[in-house]
């Protein structure tokens, strides 16, 4: 089991990555885009993630209410994740807007497997975030895609396979100014990914490296190489 975040703009761009992975959380999950707008801090939230050494994934907030705007949903959040590497999925966010309430459980089914279709055909692991109670009484089962389930409690009961849970809105951080969604993960999905060439990835792809801490901790090795020779110089 992993530890990770997931951010949108409420977050903002004055994330230290680099104090949220000391902290113990292993991958970032960032909001890409809604409806048919890309989220302006998707890219250097990405990015700073990805440059501190931690796995990424994306999701897609979704307003479609008919397969033709899932659509066109896709195809601007296709447009977005395009320059990146992604070692975890990139996720279609449904939620309780009244206009996707208001369309039949088939209908909002179908809306899923539009915008997850077109995500798998154009070569992403794709997976699907909703609460438990929208999965369980709002969408007909969907068995041929992972679930990140998001229920606020001291464990999910959600009783299909679910690969991760979002257990809190509100989680405290190191690093990140504002308050956060913490998730666990069940899957090991950058080995996953890379094993079946998904999200631009291949198996020769090299881990993720923070080489910032990789640089600091060679400045401490250096620093206790120097203590020990004074320390040497002194009792000799």
């Amino acid at each position: 089991m992993t530890k990770g975040i997931d951010i949108s703009s409420h977050q903002g761009t004055e994330i230290d990555f680099h104090k949220v992975k000391a902290a113990g959380y292993s991958f970032v999950i960032v909001r890409a885009g809604y409806g048919t707008k890309v989220s302006q801090t998707f890219a250097p939230q990405l990015e700073g993630a990805q440059a501190a050494g931690l796995d990424t994934g994306a999701y897609w907030y979704s307003y479609a209410t008919s397969k033709e705007a899932a659509n066109r949903e896709v195809a601007t959040c296709l447009e977005a994740i395009k320059p990146y590497k992604l070692t975890y999925p990139v996720y279609f966010d449904q939620e309780y807007e009244p206009v996707i309430q208001a369309v039949t459980k088939k209908e909002r089914t179908e809306i899923c497997k539009t915008f997850l279709g077109a995500l798998e055909t154009a070569g992403y692991y794709a997976g699907i975030y909703a609460s438990k109670d929208w999965l369980e009484n709002w969408l007909e089962p969907l068995p041929e895609y992972d679930k990140w389930v998001a229920q606020y409690a001291s464990k999910c009961t959600y009783q299909g396979d679910f690969g991760m849970w979002q257990f809190t809105g509100n989680g405290k951080v190191d690093g990140i100014p504002a308050a956060v969604d913490i998730n666990e993960c069940y899957k090991d999905y950058p080995e996953i990914i890379k094993k079946a060439g998904l999200n631009h990835l291949t198996k020769k792809d090299p881990p993720i490296i923070d080489y910032k801490a990789k640089y600091f901790d060679l400045l401490g090795d250096l620093q206790e190489l120097i203590n020990k020779y004074k320390r040497g110089q002194t009792d000799g």
